[in-house]
């Protein structure tokens, strides 16, 4: 039976063994029968391979192991995904590669980031006619309204290309049931011009809807409420109801999504910008958010709901066509644009109804409106769209 081979570390031992005898002191090799002979341990010791040492890079080390240390994005679980997501808001996430998108792709994590970005908006205004909320504080009624939601993100939020009405519509009600439970939405008005009672007989649609709301056994339905308002809107073609039936949806200087303000505009975006104009975009024609957008932009507004439509149509002008359209534009710009719409009316190839809102649409009859600071005085009498000869 032949033995093992000694070990390293038993080879070692036995080398430092042999460098302890004195120089001077001589071994006798013994012979043992049965054994072969072989080299001595201090022999085997020093004839051992000596191993290579590897030098690395320091780049290459963090290279090769950071794949297998550091978990990325894309290996977390979804759960921790989401919640990453909707604490940092980056709506840049879904987006930075495929396997984050679908992800992050749930309608459910869609909603809840929608309702984070106007929570603080739906929270302090729910259900309260703007006009109140406005005339509270200046009474000392209430506090400063501070509204903490994000104006970019909103932008953001309102710009993505799944956010339609009925998303929008989903996300206001699944916010509701979880933060509004048992609160009052008044989006009605207790007085209602006179030309307004056709809408308030018995029976009517709406007015079934208001006395819904006055029981108060009426639980907030944001689509039933919102397809009052726009029936109403839709049927009532003064500029009036939106300057009334307003509420505080959106912060107030969030502006109109592009796509809205110059068309075309299909049946969902109609009642996209209804619902953001009823939430404080544009009232009756009227935008805060004019400085947003270029005048190109606001003129080619006017041109695609006015100048070029085959039909104009009452919600879109009482949404969209009013001063805010002539601000900062330039002086030849706006006498091309005035000379067209005057154009326009004196066809009379529209209504009467019609022709009768093109004239007061932008508001030219008003010296002191915008239009005044292009055109000098006899200039501005002839472009007058309500001159002598028509009256």
């Amino acid at each position: 039976m032949v033995d093992s081979v000694p070990s390293i570390q038993e080879a070692q031992e036995a080398g430092q063994k042999m460098k302890s005898y004195p120089p001077e002191t001589s071994l006798t090799p013994v012979q043992i029968s049965g054994k072969r002979q072989g080299s001595s341990p201090d022999l085997a010791a020093h004839n051992l391979p000596k191993r290579k040492k590897i030098v690395q890079t320091l780049p290459s080390v963090p290279a090769r192991c950071s794949s297998r240390s550091r978990p990325s994005l894309q290996t977390l679980p979804v759960e921790l995904l989401e919640s990453i997501f909707l604490y940092s808001m980056d709506l840049a996430l879904p987006r930075a590669s495929p396997l984050l998108g679908a992800k992050l792709s749930a309608k459910s994590t869609r909603l809840r980031a929608f309702m984070m970005g106007f929570h603080d908006t739906w929270d302090q205004c729910f259900g309260i006619p703007m006009h109140e909320v406005c005339e509270s504080i200046r009474r000392g009624e209430l506090g400063a309204i501070e509204l903490k939601d994000d104006d970019e993100l909103q932008i953001a939020l309102l710009s993505l290309p799944w956010v339609d009405i009925d998303f929008i519509l989903e996300a206001q009600q699944a916010w509701a049931d979880e933060y509004a439970q048992g609160r009052c939405y008044r989006h009605y008005e207790d007085r209602l011009p006179p030309s307004w009672e056709k809408f308030c007989y018995a029976g009517h649609p709406y007015h079934e809807h208001v006395l819904q709301h006055e029981d108060g056994a009426w639980k907030f339905n944001a689509r039933a409420c919102f397809e009052a308002d726009y029936e109403r809107a839709r049927q009532y073609s003064h500029p009036l109801v939106y300057y009334i039936c307003r509420l505080t949806e959106v912060k107030p200087y969030v502006p109109l999504p592009v796509e809205l303000i110059t068309g075309p505009w299909d049946k969902e975006k109609k009642r996209r910008l209804y619902w953001l104009c009823r939430g404080g975009q544009c009232r009756g024609g009227v935008s805060y958010n004019w400085s947003e957008h270029p005048w190109e932009v606001r003129l080619a507004c006017l041109d695609a709901a006015v100048l070029s439509a085959e039909k104009p149509d009452f919600l879109i002008l009482n949404c969209l066509i009013g001063p805010w359209l002539f601000h900062q534009v330039s002086r030849d710009a706006t006498r091309e644009t005035l000379a067209k719409l005057r154009k326009r009316i004196k066809d009379e190839s529209d209504p009467p109804e019609v022709i009768e809102r093109l004239r007061c649409a932008p508001g030219l009859g008003d010296k002191n409106l915008v239009v005044k600071n292009y055109l000098p005085e006899d200039e501005w009498n002839a472009k007058l769209i309500r001159d002598d000869d028509e009256k």
